[in-house]
C-alpha cells in the first residue's frame, strides 16, 4: 500500500513516516508541505491513500480533497490535524479516519486495519465483477466470476493452439508469418494463410459463445495480431502477483496467504496440451511454485510448527522426488517428531530412486547422517526391506 503525507511542519512529516515504517507491506512514497505540489506529482506517483494535515498554505486539506480524488480517482483520505471541529466535515468527504494531533500509535494501528480491510474490499469488488477468467494451470480453461471452469469447445486443435499462443503473447503483436511456420509449416503460403484466416474467425466465434470479452486485434500493416486481455484476468498473472506480495512482506502475517496460493498451482502450465513453444514459460513458473515451497517449509521449521512443514516437504517431495536436500529436510523432520518408520521409509526410497534410476548413489552427508541414526529408528521387526521399497510407487 502507498502512502503519500501531506503536512506544513517537517517535524510531523518525520513522525508520521517513521511511525508507517514499522508496517509490513506499506511504504511510503512520498512526503510534501504543499498540498498543489502533492496534487501535481499524484498521477506519477500514484499512491493509494493521503494522510491530510487540514490547515496548509494556500490550499487546505479539506479542499485538496476534490482535485485528489481527480487526479487519482478511489483514492483514500485520511486527515490528520491538531483540531476536531472539523470531523464532521471530513467524514462527509468520506474519508477513511481522522486523526488528532499527536498521533499514537495505537491509533495509527487502527487506522492501518481499517485501510487494509478496504484495500481488500476494493480487490474483492474487482474481482466480483470481472466477466471471466483465462485458467492456464493444468489446462485451457474459461470461467465465469460465478461459475465453474468451462473447457472451450475449438473446432480444431490447431484453433486451440492458435488462441494458446496468442495469449502466451498477449498484448504483443504476433506476425502471421511466424503464426504459419509453427500451425502449418507443411502448407503452402496461400493454403497456411487461408487456415490461419478460417481459425482467427472459429476463436472469435468461439469467444463470442462463451460471453468472453478478449478482442483479437488484426494489424494490416504490421502484419499480425494483438490479442487485448485488458478486460479479463488470467490465473497465472494473479498467482505470480500474489506471490510476490505474500513473500515481500512479514511470512509471519502472509504464511496463510502464501499456502492458499501454492495450492492453487493445480497443474503446470498449458501442462496437459504439451506446447513445445510454452516450456519456457512452464520452467519458469514450475520454479516459482518450488521456490515458494520451499520458503514455506523453512518458514514453518524455523517456527516450530513441524507437522506443517512435513506436509510442505511431502507436496514438494511428491513434485521433484529427486531433490536430495529436501528429502533430507524432510527425513530429519520425520526423526524430530518421531516419526522414525516413516524416516527410514522415505531414506530407503531416495536410495532405491537414485540407484535404480539416476544409476548414483547417495551424498556422503546423508549417508553419514542416516547411518549414525539407523539403530534409533526401529527395532529390527519394523525394518522397512527391499521387497517393500520396490512394491510402492513414489
Amino acid at each position: 500500500m502507498k502512502i503519500m503525507l501531506v503536512d506544513d511542519e517537517v517535524l510531523v512529516l518525520n513522525q508520521i513516516q517513521r511511525m508507517l515504517s514499522g508496517y509490513s507491506g506499506i511504504s511510503v512514497v512520498g512526503s510534501f508541505q504543499n498540498a498543489r505540489e502533492a496534487i501535481a506529482r499524484m498521477p506519477e506517483l500514484q499512491p493509494d491513500v493521503i494522510f491530510f494535515d487540514i490547515h496548509l498554505p494556500e490550499l487546505s486539506g479539506i479542499d485538496a480533497v476534490e482535485l485528489a480524488q481527480e487526479a487519482c480517482p478511489g483514492i483514500d483520505i485520511v486527515f490528520v490535524t491538531a483540531y476536531n471541529e472539523y470531523a464532521i466535515q471530513a467524514f462527509e468527504l468520506n474519508a477513511v479516519d481522522y486523526l488528532l494531533k499527536p498521533l499514537h500509535q495505537a491509533r495509527l494501528d487502527h487506522t492501518i486495519k481499517r485501510l487494509m480491510q478496504r484495500r481488500l474490499h476494493k480487490q474483492e469488488d474487482i474481482w466480483s465483477t470481472a466477466p471471466s477468467r483465462v485458467l492456464c494451470f493444468r489446462s485451457l480453461r474459461f470461467q465465469h466470476s460465478s461459475g465453474s471452469p468451462e473447457i472451450p469447445k475449438w473446432r480444431t486443435t490447431k484453433t486451440q493452439e492458435l488462441f494458446a499462443y496468442l495469449l502466451h503473447h498477449r498484448g504483443n503483436i504476433v506476425l502471421k508469418e511466424t503464426l504459419l511456420e509453427l500451425l502449418w509449416p507443411e502448407l503452402d503460403v496461400k493454403q497456411a494463410t487461408s487456415q490461419l484466416y478460417t481459425s482467427i474467425y472459429h476463436i472469435r466465434q468461439c469467444l463470442k459463445q462463451m460471453g468472453i470479452d478478449i478482442p483479437i486485434r488484426n494489424l494490416t500493416i504490421q502484419e499480425g495480431y494483438v490479442l487485448d486481455t485488458s478486460c479479463i484476468r488470467i490465473d497465472v498473472d494473479e498467482w505470480e502477483n500474489g506471490l510476490r506480495q505474500a513473500s515481500g512482506g512479514n511470512l509471519a502475517n502472509n504464511h496463510s496467504e502464501l499456502l492458499r496460493l501454492l495450492e492453487l498451482y493445480e497443474g503446470d502450465y498449458f501442462q496437459e496440451h504439451g506446447y513445445g513453444w510454452a516450456e519456457t514459460e512452464r520452467e519458469r513458473l514450475r520454479k516459482l511454485w518450488y521456490q515458494h515451497s520451499r520458503l514455506l517449509a523453512r518458514f514453518y521449521k524455523k517456527a516450530g510448527v513441524l507437522e506443517e512443514a512435513i506436509a510442505m516437504y511431502e507436496r514438494i517431495q511428491n513434485a521433484d522426488p529427486y531433490n536430495e536436500d529436501d528429502a533430507f529436510a524432510l527425513i530429519k523432520l520425520y526423526t524430530a517428531t518421531g516419526r522414525r518408520k516413516e524416516a527410514e521409509r522415505h531414506y530407503r526410497k531416495l536410495d532405491h530412486l537414485f540407484s535404480n534410476e539416476l544409476r548414483i548413489g547417495l551424498t556422503n552427508k546423508l549417508v553419514d547422517w542416516f547411518e549414525s541414526i539407523e539403530n534409533e529408528i526401529a527395532p529390527d521387526a519394523m525394518r522397512v526391506t527391499k521387497e517393500d521399497i520396490e512394491a510402492e510407487t513414489w
